[in-house]
């Protein structure tokens, strides 16, 4: 009698977190919350996963049909096609989604490949393509296959060898593929990709994957290491439908089911797939130029999304080019020194860039100076772990960074501080249009302008103070109306807090204020207190005469 097989539908089977399956060699200790955010930091020194869970790029063969998977493999991928009957037709639409960016590419010309996160190369659609692309004398394609799991790399390195094909250079490494420098920098000391011409950076499914604070830093790595006019194509797992007019009972469907499949993932090892909005998606991909349409699903592009029943996995698609702008030496050789910028010099290409975030500037400023990260943290008398967070978009630049900032280097501390808070309200700005024009309802800007001029002395506080005065409410009453809770508001009105972004535009939008000029005159204010400060500690320090 055939005994029945397991399957891990409805809550059942081990999920990540619990009683490790092997009886020996645990990798739970391997892939803490830190230690995985550190992992996709290194380029090498990766950790073999548990062969005791399922891999996803073994589950994908499983939905192919293939028979490159253990009994794990085969008892999640049952579990996901019960959760969604379109997962085996997405991984179809995936693999025919990167064969149009492939043949996108090479009618361009361009012959250099790497697929990030590559799973099997038996089943590489990519690799499929180029094999079926016919090449000009002198010009065959090339593609490398970057995967950080062992068993995956040990399996491609072999069937590459016993498959080879004479018309396309293909190659396997081991590697984390959200270090971009690293990566790209190894990789063209191995001759396997020649970072003077055009690349094609295929980053399909494994975006949702990082688990670092800002995934928008992985592609901006990307647009300042690659060649001007190199092709990008990134999708990643939503939960939010991008056709206007779905049905909210077709929505919510989409939100439950999909919360469903990532928590069926969560039978793997970390990393575990993230949703994003189509709002998000947008601006993570804001330091690229993207090819119509646009922002698409991987079954419709390059045409607009006409998906009107979505069921997950439903994914968000874009490509992307490479914009012709100048990147810094620094950037591109990072063990190599960079151009060293003294103290109070400008730093080129910075001050007249009004494109440039931020944090990009800080960047630029930290390249050109030629310090360690450490000598650069002690410069400005900030901790090292501190300066490493703003660097790399986890944390935002302090008004008393940005002053410390400029006192060693000729930056004006206010512009910093202008291009983060246009940032942060443009991120905004971006989140709230997209969840109006979901809603199918126009958002109100200015339902009840007040009636007062503010002269350029006004500080910020003394704007929302008037603002207040002018609508006749109450603080707690006001509070209400921009949505935020009445003691916040008492004590922003007091000075004890500062005037969020968010904020800013809440008060924008119903009052007819502009939240630029609003957060401009905080910054100003916060400055000239920092700087009021400094002089006094430095007079109560100098000797009597």
């Amino acid at each position: 009698m055939n005994r029945p097989v397991e399957t891990w539908r409805d809550e059942r089977g081990p999920f990540w977190g619990g009683p490790c399956p092997a009886l020996f060699g645990c990798c739970l200790s391997f892939h803490t919350s830190a230690k995985r955010v550190d992992y996709q930091r290194y380029w090498t020194a990766l950790p073999t996963p548990c062969s005791k869970r399922p891999h996803p790029a073994l589950v994908d063969n499983v939905l192919r049909n293939g028979d490159q998977a253990t009994p794990n493999d085969r008892r999640l991928a049952d579990e996901l096609t019960h959760i969604s009957l379109a997962a085996p037709a997405a991984v179809r639409e995936r693999d025919q989604f990167t064969a149009r960016v492939v043949d996108h590419a090479v009618a361009e010309g361009i012959t250099q490949f790497l697929d990030l996160g590559s799973g099997l190369a038996c089943t590489n659609a990519a690799y499929a393509a180029l094999t079926d692309t016919p090449s000009s004398a002198g010009t065959a394609p090339s593609i490398v296959f970057v995967d950080n799991d062992k068993r995956v790399h040990d399996f491609n390195r072999a069937w590459l060898r016993r498959s080879p094909h004479r018309d396309l250079r293909a190659t396997a490494v081991r590697g984390n593929c959200f270090a971009i420098p690293w990566m790209l920098r190894r990789l063209r000391r191995a001759k396997l990709l020649d970072l003077d011409r055009p690349v094609c950076v295929l980053m399909v499914d494994i975006l949702h994957f990082f688990e670092g604070r800002a995934p928008r830093t992985i592609i901006r790595s990307l647009t300042k290491h690659l060649p001007p006019g190199s092709i990008v194509a990134v999708t990643h797992l939503t939960d939010r439908p991008l056709l206007l007019g779905i049905t909210p009972s077709t929505r919510k469907a989409l939100r439950d089911d999909t919360a469903r499949w990532c928590r069926a993932y969560q039978r793997c090892v970390p990393p575990h797939p993230r949703t994003c909005t189509p709002a998000q998606f947008a601006t993570r991909l804001a330091d690229l130029d993207l090819l119509a349409p646009g922002v698409s699903s991987q079954s419709c592009w390059p045409s607009p999304d006409t998906t009107q029943y979505p069921r997950p996995p439903f994914t968000l698609a874009a490509v992307c080019r490479v914009p012709h702008v100048t990147t810094s030496r620094a950037d591109t050789e990072p063990d190599d020194p960079p151009t060293a910028v003294t103290p109070h010099s400008t730093p080129r290409g910075t001050a007249n860039t009004p494109l440039l975030t931020a944090r990009d500037v800080l960047v630029d400023v930290f390249a050109r100076s030629g310090a360690t990260r450490e000598d650069f943290a002690a410069s400005v008398g900030y901790p090292c772990a501190t300066i490493s967070r703003v660097l790399n978009g986890s944390s935002r630049i302090t008004p008393e960074l940005a002053h410390a900032a400029a006192q060693h280097y000729e930056l004006d501390p206010l512009d910093l501080l202008i291009r983060q808070n246009r940032t942060a309200l443009a991120t905004i700005t971006a989140d709230r249009d997209h969840i109006t024009s979901a809603a199918g309802s126009p958002s109100a800007v200015n339902r009840h302008p007040v009636g007062h001029a503010f002269d350029d002395s006004a500080s910020a506080i003394e704007v929302l103070r008037a603002v207040v005065a002018d609508t006749g409410l109450s603080q707690s009453r006001f509070a209400v109306t921009v949505g935020y809770d009445p003691r916040n508001i008492s004590k922003i009105l007091n000075g004890k807090h500062s005037i969020t972004a968010g904020l800013a535009d809440s008060v924008g939008r119903r009052y007819g204020i502009d939240a630029d000029d609003l957060l401009a005159r905080q910054s100003r204010s916060q400055l000239a207190a920092i700087a009021e400060r400094l002089l006094n500690c430095r007079a109560a320090d100098s000797p009597p005469e």
